[in-house]
């Protein structure tokens, strides 16, 4: 018993670690702009993690039975797929990267985290799925949320960084469905992996044509680039991984909600930002609506959409 409660103590600071992670990678991905082109920005910090994680995936593969290997699809057979979701979240993050100099780091957090609403509903709409009542109420409290947070003082006063990171929201939305339909028969760590690697391989021919770039950019944008990189590519996934071997999945899913917490208290810290009360209103509103929907990931009915196992952080 006390090992099972030390286990799981160990899931829930591993699970927080990663929220707080991906929260806060906000503010690297934010910093990297200063000194790099978003193209190649998102090309050296995916290409980065991608190697990351190739280490983990070895290991991981020593340890499978044949049985194991034979279940799973060849390198061949993944990559395809590797390189479709990969253009999916190339979408994503490049909304991010063009979002985040127009807004604050809380209300990309925020806003981004629609996701999480955005995914079953989808399913209704595209896949004809059932999504209990539970995720129709954060969807009514996410909508209230972003108005507080974005558009409350009309649509005409729509922050232009906002609208990117709505574009991002809707992007990690297909990408749940794009990895959902590709990763099924692979294993999650390096369909994981090379699909960071496709991330930065589509990037690398904008990065050259549209942007300029020096290595002493890359050099002083060094740090962003390690934090974005080797911090939510590759240690957050990893803690992520391990993290949820021990802690129940709706819980888990809780603790991972913190990031957009995190995104807001590291926006605080680092880039000084404040927000107003209804702005404050609306991040209460929209985090009351993830966690309701995350929540109803794991305990949905028979025939009901259930999210997938791996939460979408880019």
């Amino acid at each position: 018993m006390t090992k099972i409660r030390s286990n799981g103590i160990k899931g829930d600071i591993l699970l927080l670690l990663a929220a707080f992670i991906y929260g806060s990678g906000l503010v690297a991905q934010k910093a990297g702009m200063n000194n790099l082109g978003p193209l190649t920005f998102t090309a050296i910090r995916f290409i980065l993690g991608g190697l990351a994680l190739l280490p983990v995936v070895y290991i991981l593969e020593k340890h499978k039975s044949d049985e194991q290997r034979k279940s799973e699809l060849t390198l061949r057979q993944m990559l395809p797929g590797c390189f479709i979701s990969g253009i999916n979240l190339v979408i994503g993050v490049l909304a991010q990267q063009y979002g985040l100099p127009l807004t604050t780091v809380g209300k990309a957090g925020f806003i981004t985290g629609l996701y999480v609403i955005l995914t079953p509903i989808a399913g209704v709409v595209i896949l004809r799925r059932k999504i209990g009542v539970r995720i129709w109420l954060a969807a009514i409290i996410a909508v209230a949320g972003f108005y507080f947070l974005s558009l409350s003082e009309g649509f005409g006063m729509l922050n232009k960084g906002d609208g990117f990171m709505l574009i991002a929201a809707v992007s990690c939305t297909f990408f749940v469905y794009t990895m959902e339909h590709f990763a099924k028969q692979a294993d999650a760590v390096k369909f994981t992996a090379f699909q960071f690697l496709a991330t930065g391989l589509i990037c690398i021919p904008g990065s050259l044509i549209f942007e300029t770039t020096t290595w002493n950019d890359i050099q002083l944008g060094l740090i962003p680039i390690l934090y974005a990189g080797l911090g939510i590519c590759a240690i957050g996934y990893t803690f992520q991984m391990i993290g949820q071997k021990y802690v129940e999945s709706s819980r888990a899913t809780v603790l991972l909600s913190s990031e957009t917490l995190f995104s807001l208290f590291s926006g605080m810290l680092y880039y000084n930002e404040h927000f107003t009360k209804k702005e404050y209103i609306g991040c209460a509103l929209m985090f009351t609506a993830i966690i309701l929907a995350e929540s109803q990931k794991r305990s949905g009915n028979k025939g009901e959409i259930t999210v997938f196992e791996e939460d979408v952080n880019i």
